[in-house]
């Protein structure tokens, strides 16, 4: 099913302990990021939030007493491998059952390599 929005970038997936430059768990996901915008209170632990296809195989390790990622979360690089690392910190499913059907992914941005035109 597609996204409830079209894809603006493409991410490869890696699971806790597999990093660039070896080949990603899940390679070239079309998907959809914007920025958080204004952190609260309740929102200061990821910085964007990435829309994904209900069948992409993503995973948190959510630590629910910090709001933040716990060691074996997976990592999200944008566009690439050769990108911007983004640490997943909760999933969601939305639409579920509907032509809308998405999980929508918290990150929080790693710090990238100065100068960078990256995200």
């Amino acid at each position: 099913m597609p996204l409830p929005m079209p894809a603006n970038t493409t991410c490869d997936i890696y699971r806790s302990g597999n990093a660039p430059p070896s080949a990603p768990d899940v390679p070239g996901v079309k998907c959809f990021l914007m920025p958080l915008g204004q952190s609260t209170l309740t929102t200061s632990s990821y910085t964007h939030v990435l829309y994904v296809d209900a069948t992409v195989d993503v995973r948190d390790n959510f630590i629910a007493s910090s709001f933040s990622a716990g060691a074996n979360a997976d990592n999200v690089y944008i566009p690439n491998q050769n990108g911007t690392k983004f640490t997943v910190v909760l999933v969601r499913r939305y639409g579920k059952g509907t032509t809308s059907d998405h999980k929508r992914v918290l990150l929080a941005r790693q710090a990238p390599t100065w100068p960078t035109n990256d995200v």
